[in-house]
């Protein structure tokens, strides 16, 4: 059930990103809600910020380490691995040879785990 019900928000949200891409400007920055998977009770932390633009994704991450980020497609494949330092700074990944498609983020390490969906389109 768990499983049908995860299908079927996934396939809700591919829906409306196709919708909305269709009436969008490539040329916009769209950025990417981020949640924390592993939710802590009584503690503040900070969320990863991320945008796509075009084929370059943004990230920055205000806490300390280094992190794994990998991107699935729609089938749970991994179509792009890298490490994310976590300091603040800015960092751009060229997401332009993965394809195009609804896209999961993933950011885990030490301080958690996070993820946030995004489309890429062929414009």
């Amino acid at each position: 059930m768990k499983k049908i019900l995860t299908l079927h928000l996934f396939l809700i949200a591919a829906s409306a990103l196709t919708f909305a891409a269709h009436g969008t400007d490539d040329d916009i920055v769209r950025e990417i809600e981020i949640r924390r998977l592993d939710v802590l009770t009584r503690s503040v932390s900070s969320t990863p910020d991320a945008a796509i633009f075009r084929d370059i994704l943004t990230l920055s991450f205000d806490n300390s380490g280094v992190y794994s980020l990998y991107i699935e497609n729609t089938f749970g494949e991994i179509v792009y691995t890298s490490t994310l330092p976590a300091d603040g700074t800015e960092y751009d990944y060229d997401l332009s040879g993965i394809g195009t498609g609804l896209l999961r983020l993933v950011i885990e390490g030490y301080g958690g785990e996070y993820e946030g969906y995004f489309q890429l389109l062929n414009l």
